[in-house]
């Protein structure tokens, strides 16, 4: 039967659905437009990328696998870093009217953490560190349940009193929630490792920038008491995220002992830094 349905309009080529952009062409975008919208594109891009980084950065470091402290011997620690908090031309005062003089770590303590900390590393120094009120006292101004120091403090009283095994729960439990430790390796001129050696103490100084940049803070020294090295020549050492310094690097009886920095400013690449000590026996 015949088809007496009107006709259609007649296609072309170019046109219905898939041409209509031939029929209606549309304005050409100006090039300065074009380019805006490729900086701003680039910004975005920026911030998306640094704020997957920071997200990564921060699953790894809330993720960071527990140290076994009886592994102690080979954690990998690589040489500290050597630096300085001075700003270039700090010593002209001209330059630095108005102007910070020392580079901020960015380390800051809230100011009961700060004053515990305070006070337990007076405890530390104490001639009667080894007695039940100085463990009391420790316990009594620990900052928190998770304290790395205090925990070090209690674990190094432990270890004095022949309580090995608590000793090193607490060792254990202070490098986990240390955000970093240092390594120091005491070797003889052969490079042998001086195992058993004891060390009256070793003071580390995490050193804080205050005012803008204008003051430098120095009142914070870890004090890490009656240390002796283990089968490998070496003691560790937690401590806080900064910039340290030496304050104090003990001459143990016996030996000269150089080491490397033993002054000045250093920090850490890693978790873990590492200070050379070079033994010599020195019989007096």
């Amino acid at each position: 039967m015949p088809d007496h349905s009107p006709p259609g309009p007649e296609t072309k080529p170019g046109h219905g659905p898939q041409g209509l952009g031939r029929d209606h062409p549309h304005k050409a975008i100006p090039g300065p437009v074009i380019i805006l919208g490729s900086a701003l594109g680039c910004v975005v891009l920026f911030f998306i990328v640094w704020g997957t980084l920071r997200a990564v950065e921060h699953h790894l470091n809330a993720s960071r696998a527990n140290l076994i402290w009886a592994q102690r011997a080979t954690w990998t620690a690589p040489a500290v870093i050597e630096t300085t908090l001075v700003k270039p031309n700090a010593a002209n005062a001209q330059y630095t009217y108005n102007k910070p003089r020392y580079r901020d770590p960015g380390f800051e303590l809230a100011a009961d953490n700060e004053s515990q900390a305070l006070t337990a590393t007076e405890l530390a120094k104490s001639p009667d560190f080894q007695s039940l009120d100085t463990l009391a006292g420790i316990v009594m101004h620990s900052a928190a349940a998770n304290d790395f120091y205090t925990d070090f403090l209690i674990a190094t009283w432990h270890r004095l009193h022949g309580r090995d095994e608590l000793a090193d729960a607490y060792y254990q439990w202070s490098v986990n929630n240390a955000p970093r430790v240092l390594v120091i390796q005491y070797h003889d001129p052969q490079g042998n490792p001086v195992a058993n050696l004891k060390l009256d103490r070793v003071e580390i100084g995490c050193d804080r920038v205050t005012h803008e940049g204008q003051t430098l803070d120095q009142r914070l020294v870890l004090v890490f008491p009656y240390l002796q090295t283990d089968a490998a020549g070496r003691v560790y050492l937690p401590v806080y995220d900064t910039t340290y310094r030496p304050a104090y690097l003990p001459q143990p009886d016996g030996y000269k002992v150089t080491y490397t920095p033993d002054e000045g400013w250093f920090t850490t690449a890693t978790r873990f830094g590492l200070i050379k000590a070079q033994a010599r026996s020195h019989p007096e």
